[in-house]
């Protein structure tokens, strides 16, 4: 039976300061949102006057949120970590995907420092190798907003686009590995012709759907005759039975605007053969911080 402690001389009074907070976690660095708190609504974040942002690094909890596959596939766990080391984020939910990796990267460089080890097969030699890049160069990248902040003219409409936020994009890829999950396993010798068929008729269809839904997600809002139009219902029975030439014009500059966010390049020379070459750093939330453990 565990007795409880009555010795006053070990005992914490309630107004004293914890004797273990001076190892608790403190913001590690400053970051400046690529969308300036733009975008975001009002409730899901609170933005520090100077709009510098305060990143702390990971807790352990943050760490084994990481590390839960499920976590990861719903995005619950990024989630949860990104408002555990940004405190001025409410709901990373809403958050505009034109600042996701500038946070991911923040979180990172506050938890393991700016540099990050990645490996690369030389496509010259073929030989393999261990490389470090420094991660601060990828939080000055410039994220162009002027597709957001410039509304596209198509004769009398004006289409104003805004960022997809995290939770739809989530969706998105969810959706999307669900279809790719469903395409290899219709690819089974199992199944007849028939059931292939119509199995691939059924993701196709989904595949389209997904297109559209895709570009009124990211539709503010559509002007016309002065009239400001933007109740996504109508949107989207707009933009499933617009003119082909309007909706093309419209998915064009919405491609347009997905580019907000640069790719982001490492230049590389091979310690062996001397060629240079570059690849392209991609990451996904899962193997971006599983390197640090």
């Amino acid at each position: 039976m565990i007795q409880p402690n009555n010795n006053p001389a070990t005992q914490m009074p309630e107004s004293q300061e914890n004797p273990l907070e001076k190892y608790m976690r403190v913001p590690q660095i400053y970051i400046t949102l690529p969308s300036g708190g733009k975008y975001w609504n009002p409730s899901a974040i609170a933005m520090p006057v100077n709009g510098d942002v305060p990143v702390h690094s990971m807790s352990s909890y943050d760490e084994l949120v990481l590390k839960s596959p499920d976590a990861l596939m719903n995005g619950q766990g990024v989630v949860d970590v990104i408002q555990s080391c940004i405190k001025s984020i409410k709901d990373a939910w809403e958050m505009p995907v034109t600042d996701l990796d500038t946070c991911l990267i923040a979180i990172r460089i506050a938890t393991y420092g700016e540099s990050m080890e990645y490996s690369s097969a030389c496509p010259e030699c073929k030989e393999f190798n261990e490389y470090e890049i420094d991660l601060k160069e990828f939080l000055s990248l410039p994220v162009d907003l002027s597709a957001y902040d410039n509304p596209m003219q198509y004769e009398t409409l004006t289409v104003k686009l805004k960022p997809r936020t995290f939770k739809d994009q989530n969706a998105a890829n969810i959706e999307i590995f669900e279809q790719q999950r469903i395409v290899s396993v219709s690819q089974s010798d199992q199944l007849d012709t028939e059931t292939k068929q119509k199995r691939f008729s059924d993701i196709f269809k989904k595949i389209t759907e997904l297109s559209l839904a895709n570009v009124t997600g990211s539709i503010e809002s559509i002007t016309v005759d002065n009239q400001i139009i933007n109740d996504k219902q109508v949107i989207k029975n707009f933009i499933e039975n617009a003119d082909l030439k309007v909706y093309k014009a419209i998915e064009e500059f919405h491609n347009l605007s997905m580019k907000a966010v640069p790719d982001k390049t490492i230049h590389t020379e091979c310690p062996e053969c001397k060629h240079k070459y570059s690849v392209p750093f991609t990451f996904d939330q899962s193997n971006f911080f599983a390197l640090a453990s």
